[in-house]
């Protein structure tokens, strides 16, 4: 029985004379006091309560038992005075607070993952102007070879990213050669456009993108309790196994009382299928809506190192996933809520050739274009669903001489929870030759390229606008609407079954 049933019945058994409908009315204003105040601490509760009681004809005796019912639902819901958040509750407050400020250590070893050694990072996160700054140690797989790891700083003000790469050189074939520390460390800037400004708002979590979805986390148990920083905190652990073929575990140090975050420690299995678990990150110093200090956000490039481009000569990025000159790239991927996803990629072997031809004749639920490759379906992944989203024309936007194919997938079976996976899984096909793209391939549709749309206004805002932002007019087709494209998805279901 629900606390606000069990109000109902014992106020409905108390043998009083009063006026039925003044009653009926009271015991609304008092259910509906109670379940609005569910998150407030106990002296805001009672306060709202006994004022809505003090102002109506209800009897002392009816009060009281008022007051009784609520010492029994107090149990579960007052505590200590103060609501009990859980990690979702926490991750909520999480993904809602405008800044956020993370340091700690990263875990590296020399090639022994037994023998680890731990270095300073700081991180963060202004989420309503699009800022963040990333100052962490980089080296691949968590191995490092000298005495101390390189550092990377990466910035942004909103409208520029300053990225420095460490001390990195390019050798004489343009590779990069990691191991020269004598070379000074590299300065790259990158241009946003204003949707891609909005976009990074939109998509910025601190969090990893496999615990972006809060359901994601639904495993994890409270494990203990603890003093940490002057706050007693509850310890929930738990195993995230839709991150890809490496679980990743995590410790998290939580306030019941404010919901705050205060530690998380992240390990992730030494090998694929592994039960031994390697330590990746320890951040000791989480803190919310904190103010940044002065000149967190500037994108000077720092002294000593050499810059690729400027402010002033950088070209505004791409809507894409890689590098602009790639061949074929992912651009950006939007799942529905009935599963379905619309994706928008490039594919053209020879730039200096126009396609145009190539998209003539096209039907929205027909045959893709016949490109140099195709991104014929995309896969769950990992997961355990034998579930493929076949691949359909929808539409295609054209700038700049390049050409966009924005294709529907939608998928043969039931697919399954949107965050039970990490991402999609690419299947391309080659028209010409095995494999002829060597700079760069789409492989896997990840939430950091993804967004999820349930409604006609989101749609509008991020599916229209990005293909308007790959679009000469700056305008999206004006087919391509949050109703049509859901009855072509199901009509595209349907045919699966003939």
């Amino acid at each position: 029985m629900r606390p606000t049933e069990n109000i109902e019945k014992l106020i409905k058994n108390i043998d009083i004379d009063t006026n039925a409908k003044i009653d009926e009315e009271v015991l609304g204003d008092v259910v509906k006091a109670f379940e609005k105040s569910k998150v407030k601490k106990i002296s805001a509760i009672e306060q709202n309560i006994w004022r809505i009681i003090m102002k109506s004809r209800i009897t002392k005796l009816a009060a009281a038992a008022v007051m009784i019912a609520g010492t029994i639902i107090g149990l579960h819901w007052f505590g200590d005075g103060s609501p009990a958040y859980g990690i979702t509750e926490a991750l909520e407050l999480w993904k809602n607070a405008e800044t956020v400020h993370i340091k700690g250590w990263k875990f590296l070893h020399t090639g022994d993952d037994t023998q680890l050694q731990k270095f300073p990072f700081d991180i963060w996160f202004d989420k309503r102007n699009g800022h963040f700054k990333h100052w962490r140690p980089i080296s691949p797989f968590g191995v490092y070879t000298t005495e101390t790891p390189r550092y990377n700083l990466t910035v942004s003000d909103g409208q520029y990213i300053m990225d420095t790469s460490g001390y990195i050189n390019m050798d004489a074939s343009g590779y990069i050669n990691s191991d020269d520390n004598s070379a000074p460390p590299l300065v790259m800037f990158t241009k946003l456009s204003p949707f891609q400004q909005r976009l990074r708002i939109r998509t910025m979590n601190p969090f990893p993108a496999y615990m972006a979805n809060l359901n994601q986390v639904k495993g994890f148990t409270k494990v203990g309790r603890e003093q940490i920083k002057n706050k007693t905190v509850d310890i929930w652990e738990g195993v995230i196994t839709s991150a890809g073929p490496f679980f990743i575990k995590k410790k998290i140090w939580l306030s019941p009382e404010t919901g705050e975050i205060v530690r998380i420690f992240t390990w992730r299995n030494a090998e694929e299928n592994s039960i031994r678990w390697v330590a990746l990150s320890d951040a000791d110093t989480i803190e919310y809506d904190v103010v940044p200090p002065a000149n967190c956000f500037n994108t000077d490039p720092p002294a000593g190192h050499k810059q690729i481009n400027t402010k002033e000569t950088v070209v505004e990025r791409e809507l894409a996933d890689g590098s602009p000159d790639a061949k074929f790239h992912s651009c950006i991927g939007f799942t529905l809520k009935d599963g379905s996803v619309i994706y928008g990629w490039h594919a053209n072997r020879n730039p200096e050739e126009s396609q145009a031809n190539l998209f003539t004749d096209l039907e929205p639920g027909g045959p893709l274009p016949n490109l140099p490759a195709q991104v014929v379906g995309l896969k769950p992944w990992p997961s355990q669903e034998n579930v493929i989203l076949a691949g359909r024309h929808l539409t295609f936007t054209r700038k700049k001489g390049k050409f966009y194919e924005w294709g529907i997938y939608v998928p043969d079976e039931k697919a399954p929870e949107r965050n039970t996976f990490g991402g999609y899984k690419v299947i391309s096909k080659y028209n010409f030759g095995p494999r002829p793209f060597f700079d760069g391939r789409p492989n896997l549709l990840g939430q950091e390229q993804e967004l999820i749309i349930n409604s006609e206004q989101e749609f509008d805002i991020w599916v229209r606008g990005a293909m308007a932002e790959l679009s000469d007019d700056g305008k999206a087709p004006e087919s391509i609407t949050y109703k049509n494209v859901l009855q072509l998805a199901e009509k595209i279901r349907n045919s699966f079954d003939k």
